[in-house]
């Protein structure tokens, strides 16, 4: 008896190029991620990342700031940790994984802090320090001060360069520490 094999697909390895080949390969990255435990380790790096509080971090420098100017830190770390997480991440994937874990967390465990940030301008001024691509710690700094009304006050801006620099270093110690296989 004949079979009618008409309607069946047969692989062909150019289509293995372009879009459908890219997401076949993401797809099966995604699957060796997930098998290999990097995405729930991604999801626990980003949940501890939510947790960083200027005021434990940063216990001398935080003393004497107002309410803002604590938000205005808090946003700048959590910046600071979402451009690291991108920086330092074996894949695009798992750093988006991570950034994701930790703005859930966020919301969840902080939500003033949360609606800050989302609702906030600061990551718009930031992203354009980054854009810049000069001296990308002095111009964080002077964007911090900025958005405390402190433009131009050398205590804050080198406060926020301070944040964004070790906050960074901070980061990748949380990722070195993950032992995420590659």
């Amino acid at each position: 008896m004949r079979r009618n094999d008409d309607d069946m697909k047969i692989f062909h390895p150019r289509m293995a190029d372009g879009a459908g080949g890219e997401l076949m390969r993401l797809a099966a990255l995604t699957d060796e991620y997930r098998r290999n435990g990097n995405m729930q380790k991604a999801a626990d790096i980003g949940e501890k990342l939510a947790g960083i509080i200027p005021e434990e971090a940063f216990p001398e420098d935080t003393a004497r700031l107002n309410n803002k100017e604590l938000m205005q830190l808090r946003a700048l770390m959590s910046f600071a940790a979402q451009i690291a997480l991108q920086k330092y991440m074996p894949h695009s994937m798992l750093a988006s994984q991570a950034v994701n874990s930790m703005f859930t967390k966020l919301s969840e465990t902080s939500p003033g802090v949360f609606s800050n940030i989302s609702d906030g301008s600061s990551f718009t001024f930031y992203y354009l320090s980054v854009r810049k691509q000069e001296d990308i710690e002095e111009e964080i700094g002077k964007n911090y001060a900025m958005l405390c009304d402190r433009a131009g006050d050398e205590r804050f801006i080198n406060l926020g360069s301070k944040v964004y620099a070790e906050t960074d270093m901070y980061v990748c110690k949380v990722i070195d520490r993950a032992e995420l296989v590659e």
